[in-house]
């Protein structure tokens, strides 16, 4: 969905059209993964940081636009509201220290942008939602100045019939209705690409969707929305509900949701861009120049532009990336790790997430027929929901079914795992042992930064009000952020 967007308003020959073109990209793409060779090498890496800005007062400071022109940055993007933008981190090779690289560029890119928003009174902060966020700043008006942006929320409006409902439960429950998409950009995140060769796609995107329990529990990082304690990873619940646009008939809404974890285990990486195509409506039937049918005629790889635009529009917290870049290449998007704490946590829990994925990817086949589809959703929303008091339903060496197992245990005996996978992937030895230390040091501090900032929030209403409390939280944060220390490491006193 980066993809600018050029047409303000459509028509029904426009979305034939593009129905048409999907129809052509999906058989052309069926073509490519047949093709020998096609998106064979090496394994590397990318990253996507969302951040957002604040003021010195510790509110959000709706500056995005300002900033990207200043940048002049290629790999700087805006996102949905004022207060939002997006860095595209350069892809490294995953052999070597390729977690060390993410990070100094993360560092570097932060440095910069703080820079250029000091005339602003803006600056940047990596925290999964802000804690100090108001209605204003979920309101119409704080959308970007976007065209894709606006056509995206009309059409979720029009689907929707009604305005949206929110309700999320927690400990201090949360209902509210609103008629915009903007509830959704309170969520940033921290989104890793791993290029796999095509054989091995299904194994290692079936071994994304396992893991990505255990290891959101372990990284939480989003527990506070609009001055509610709520889920230790509020995102995951916040992004379901912002983007539904599904009937319901009693409390299940009919058909697949454009969030989640998909449907099934998968068997071929096709599969999932056919299930875009076939089970949900087109949002932005923008149709791009070219003919891809006569670049695959001549050896060459088609962009499949409509494909890839449509399929950026269904937001599972894995999703296939079909990439026309680098001879053509596919990748897994893991997208359900929120943006923060420090640089170290959040290529940690990369790090974590990306060798438990190579390190269960050989054995998946054996753990998708001992643990239904429908668990494996189960552990997610349970992660989000408790972080590390959740229990996981998984898949156990000596037997054939599932078993209940508590996730600091299951972190345990997958940290060896993740280990051996990065090892897999070449990855240094130096490298393995720096952040997979951190896991290790977090699980054993039971410190997340949810964690954190809800034993800090304990602390600090002991001496102020609700509001004022979030805001010395968010000073805290930032001050524990410019240390450079991982969050196991931060103090929750006052």
């Amino acid at each position: 969905m980066g993809t600018d967007v050029q047409t303000k308003r459509f028509h029904k020959a426009d979305f034939t059209l593009f129905s048409q073109r999907l129809e052509e990209n999906l058989e052309l793409l069926g073509q490519l993964l047949e093709r020998p060779g096609f998106g064979i090498g090496k394994s590397s890496l990318g990253a996507e940081l969302e951040l957002t800005l604040i003021d010195s007062k510790g509110q959000a400071q709706w500056r995005n636009q300002q900033l990207l022109a200043l940048a002049k940055d290629p790999q700087l993007t805006l996102e949905l509201n004022r207060y939002n933008l997006e860095y595209n981190l350069s892809p490294v090779a995953a052999a070597g220290k390729p977690f060390s690289k993410i990070a100094a560029e993360i560092n570097r890119k932060l440095k910069g942008i703080d820079k250029l928003g000091k005339p602003f009174d803006a600056r940047s902060v990596a925290i999964g939602i802000l804690p100090t966020l108001g209605r204003r700043d979920i309101s119409a008006t704080a959308m970007t100045d976007d065209n894709r942006y606006v056509i995206l929320s009309k059409a979720i409006k029009k689907l929707r019939h009604h305005a949206l409902e929110v309700n999320i439960d927690g400990p201090e429950p949360l209902h509210l209705s609103v008629s915009n998409l903007n509830i959704e950009g309170a969520n940033t995140s921290f989104q890793v690409h791993l290029r796999v060769n095509p054989a091995e796609f299904a194994n290692l995107y079936n071994a994304a969707q396992l893991v990505t329990a255990p290891v959101l529990a372990i990284s939480t990082n989003s527990p506070l929305f609009i001055g509610h304690r709520l889920w230790e990873e509020t995102r995951v619940v916040l992004f379901k509900q912002s983007v539904e646009t599904r009937e319901q008939q009693g409390d299940h809404h009919i058909g697949p949701g454009r969030t989640g974890l998909g449907r099934s285990w998968v068997n071929s990486p096709l599969e999932l861009f056919e299930e875009s195509v076939r089970d949900y409506p087109v949002f932005i039937p923008e149709c791009k120049p070219g003919d891809d049918k006569k670049v695959m005629e001549q050896g060459g790889i088609p962009k499949l532009a409509e494909l890839r635009m449509h399929h950026g529009s269904i937001w599972h917290w894995n999703r296939a990336i079909y990439d026309p870049a680098d001879g053509g290449h596919l990748r897994i998007e893991m997208r359900a790790l929120p943006s923060g704490p420090t640089t170290l946590d959040m290529c940690a829990s990369a790090a974590l997430m990306v060798g438990l994925v190579k390190g269960l990817g050989a054995g998946m086949p054996k753990f998708t027929e001992q643990l239904p589809f429908s668990e494996a959703k189960e552990n997610l929303y349970r992660a989000a929901q408790l972080g590390l008091t959740a229990n996981f339903t998984w898949p156990r060496k000596t037997r054939a079914s599932a078993g209940e197992i508590s996730a600091p245990k299951l972190l345990k005996k997958l940290l060896p795992i993740a280990r051996e996978g990065l090892a897999e992937l070449k990855v240094a030895d130096s490298e393995i042992d720096q952040y997979i230390g951190i896991i290790e040091a977090r699980l054993a501090a039971r410190q997340t930064g949810a964690r954190w900032q809800l034993a800090m929030l304990t602390a600090l209403e002991k001496h102020y009000s609700r509001k004022t409390a979030l805001h010395h939280l968010l000073d805290r944060y930032l001050e524990n952020v410019a240390s450079g220390k991982p969050v196991h490491e931060w103090s929750t006193s006052c």
